[in-house]
């Protein structure tokens, strides 16, 4: 049992005393509670309101605190490991550094949480499962003490691969493609805040975003080729005097294996041999985010 003297403002029933692991606080109104260091491991905390409490480090492992109210609560580097949140309300709850591995989220509402350095190996998640993305909430706590850009995509990458490993792992595969896409797109970030835009390290991203959609994303690559597709087709039937349809006709077998006989000659016979190359570079870059996609 912990030391502190536990500030308990809003529950007349529950006293310092009461405060210690394995205790049933079924219900109670904890919110604005003082409980910094606490040890509730094991504890009954079933739909108890803890809504604003203060419980930094404090040891939550192993509770029950299925439909509690956490909202707004500070629960920096707290150990939050087995912890049965099912239904329970975490949004904007201040959760860096907290452990929550193998804890059950199924159900419960983190929106708005922040997940900087938080530790979400094993945990439990459900498509009733509420997170939102942890960027704009990261960036607000690092820039007001004046953490480097570098450093602030650098902890958003971070945060994003927790999430995309634990969606992975549940089995919400849609959800870990979103994860991995915003992954990337802030490593992308960092590195040019490391180097600005010409390091090949940004340049290679970029492509990476526009060619394959980091590896997850079907519409980019589907995007490039129907632009290539319809664009040579437009430049067949302008300047290569085609009619509509045979100018779509060559277009596909030109993208798709190479052209059926010589185009005319000048700017036709150009976009040809790049539609050529093009079309069989997309159609391998298509290939490789369907693998992709599948295995995040």
């Amino acid at each position: 049992m912990s030391d502190y003297d536990h500030r308990i403002p809003n529950d007349d029933a529950v006293l310092p005393n009461d405060i210690q692991p394995g205790c049933d606080l079924h219900g109670a109104d904890l919110s604005e509670a003082d409980l910094r260091g606490v040890d509730l491991s094991e504890a009954d905390l079933w739909e108890a309101d803890l809504s604003e409490a203060y419980l930094r480090r404090a040891d939550l492992s192993g509770a029950n605190l299925r439909g509690a109210d956490l909202s707004n609560a500070d629960l920096w580097d707290a150990d939050l490991s087995g912890t049965d949140f099912r239904g329970a309300d975490l949004s904007e709850t201040y959760l860096s550094k907290a452990d929550l591995s193998e804890a059950n989220l199924r159900g419960a509402d983190l929106s708005e949480a922040a997940l900087r350095e938080t530790t979400l190996t094993g945990v439990t998640l459900s498509r009733g499962s509420n997170i939102d993305s942890p960027g704009e909430r990261i960036r607000q706590e690092l820039t007001g003490r004046g953490v480097s850009k570098g450093t602030q995509y650098d902890t958003i990458a971070r945060a994003n691969h927790e999430l995309r490993e634990a969606y992975s792992a549940n089995g919400l595969v849609g959800r870990a493609r979103k994860a991995r896409f915003r992954e990337r797109k802030s490593r992308r970030k960092e590195a040019q805040a490391a180097g600005g835009w010409g390091t090949v390290a940004w340049i290679g991203s970029v492509l990476s975003q526009v060619f394959t959609g980091y590896g997850v994303r079907l519409r980019w690559v589907v995007g490039s080729m129907l632009t290539l597709y319809l664009g040579s087709a437009l430049v067949y039937w302008h300047w290569g005097e085609m009619w509509w349809g045979r100018s779509l006709y060559y277009s596909v077998v030109t993208f798709t294996t190479a052209p059926p006989k010589t185009p005319p000659g000048g700017i036709t016979s150009i976009v040809a041999g790049i539609e050529t190359f093009a079309g069989t570079t997309a159609i391998v870059f298509l290939g490789y985010v369907l693998g992709t996609r599948e295995s995040v």
